[in-house]
């Protein structure tokens, strides 16, 4: 009996594999435990995290063999979170970030270099300025550590409805701005509303000849850039003191004026357009940054990308590849017109925004003023020291001297001062 009972068992388990393999295709797909599972953790509001989850599920489709999944996660804390749980031996495959983030993940030691994720010609494909934005100094050279699959810059708003010629120099912007400005009527009309942040100003600094580093990474700021930067300074103080413009440290101020319609031009981020769309609606009007007319010379404001970053411990082959093929995917120009399709500004230059590409002329129009923009940008800083140190020591030195607090020429040589301290320290 014992010998029986074995003899049915082996007969009722080939039954049960002929019937299991009856029911199975003639191309049986790829097994859930083959198939490459990453996770994606990004930041991205509501509006935009559904374009993004569109690309995905586009991107899981066309590729079985890997599967990425999303996860949102809170804006403030998204940095920390990822450095902390990557160091612990865990955290995403894959993050989205802000460019000027990644020097501080870097030097958490939590993000892989992506030097060799792409070729050189696909580099070259993106937008110069937000691949610069996504390269972290190591040991002297700019090493990759983002792929930029979408970047931000300031530009020139406007009501269209009031400015028929967007001016092309700041004199001349100066100039419409006072025109336009009603300081009688209740509530007064101002031609510009102007917030005078570092972040919104900075571009100048470069058009008027300020310096704050050599090419060789040492300060100048209070040496051969210094003439450059008090004159900066001090356009900057005639602006706030002016009294046809509501040119400010303020930046509630200026929202305030701009939601209640009581501005006609500003200068602010791309991420800001969908806001402006709502105040001016198809009259609003985007144009590069006015040329500089005291120097004639093109400002070059900082240009912020975002990113796809890997996390350093991914070491796996497979998943690797399902990586790179990802980061292909949202470089695509396919992929990039659903980006610019949702207001995102793309960073594929063989997108090259023709009226096929966006059915929206006015959202096509701002496209192609941004990426004017960037071209002549700047690439922000993703070192962690530049943000630490450098840039909270320009934000002090602009608003003593602004404010009057300090003199131009006192205030240029007190950062550079300290920058020279500070960076001299260990």
């Amino acid at each position: 009996m014992h010998h029986q009972s074995w003899f049915y068992r082996l007969l009722l388990l080939g039954a049960l594999m002929l019937t299991a393999c009856s029911v199975l295709p003639s191309t049986a797909p790829v097994r859930t435990s083959e198939r490459v599972v990453l996770r994606l953790w990004h930041a991205w509001p509501a509006a935009d995290s559904r374009v993004l989850q569109s690309l995905v599920d586009q991107f899981n489709q066309t590729h079985p063999e890997s599967q990425i999944v999303i996860q949102s996660r809170p804006a403030v804390s998204l940095p920390s979170d990822v450095a902390t749980t990557i160091s612990e031996g865990g955290g995403p495959h894959l993050v989205i970030v802000q460019s000027h983030m990644l020097g501080m993940l870097v030097q958490a030691g939590v993000l892989r270099s992506l030097d060799d994720m792409l070729s050189n010609s696909e580099v070259n494909s993106l937008l110069p300025a937000a691949v610069g934005a996504a390269q972290v100094s190591v040991s002297g050279q700019p090493v990759l550590f983002g792929v930029p699959i979408t970047f931000d810059t300031l530009a020139l708003y406007y009501n269209r409805a009031n400015v028929l010629q967007p001016p092309s120099s700041t004199e001349e912007m100066l100039l419409t701005a006072r025109a336009l400005t009603n300081r009688n009527q209740t509530p007064p009309v101002w031609g510009l509303a102007y917030n005078l942040s570092l972040d919104r100003t900075i571009g100048y600094l470069y058009a008027f000849g300020g310096r704050v580093f050599d090419e060789n990474g040492a300060v100048v700021l209070g040496s051969s850039g210094r003439a450059g930067t008090e004159r900066w300074l001090t356009w900057l103080s005639q602006l706030y003191r002016d009294e046809q413009l509501l040119a400010t440290l303020d930046g509630v101020l200026v929202d305030r004026a701009l939601q209640a319609r009581e501005a006609i031009m500003t200068i602010d981020w791309a991420h800001a357009q969908a806001e402006y769309r709502a105040i001016w609606n198809d009259q609003l009007g985007v144009t590069p940054l006015p040329v500089l007319s005291a120097e004639d010379r093109v400002p070059q404001p900082y240009v912020q990308a975002d990113v796809i970053a890997l996390n350093a411990r991914l070491d796996n082959q497979a998943e690797q590849a399902a990586a790179q093929a990802f980061i292909r995917f949202m470089i695509d120009v396919n992929s990039q017109r659903a980006l610019l399709a949702a207001g995102r500004q793309p960073t594929q230059l063989a997108l090259q925004l023709s009226d096929n590409d966006l059915a929206d002329s006015v959202q096509l129009a701002a496209a192609r003023a941004f990426r004017l923009q960037a071209q002549n940008g700047l690439p922000m800083p993703a070192d962690r020291v530049a943000h630490e140190i450098v840039w909270t020591t320009l934000v002090e030195m602009q608003l003593n001297a602004v404010r009057g607090l300090l003199t131009p020429e006192q205030a240029v040589t007190l950062a550079d001062e300290f920058l020279r301290s500070r960076l001299a320290s260990p």
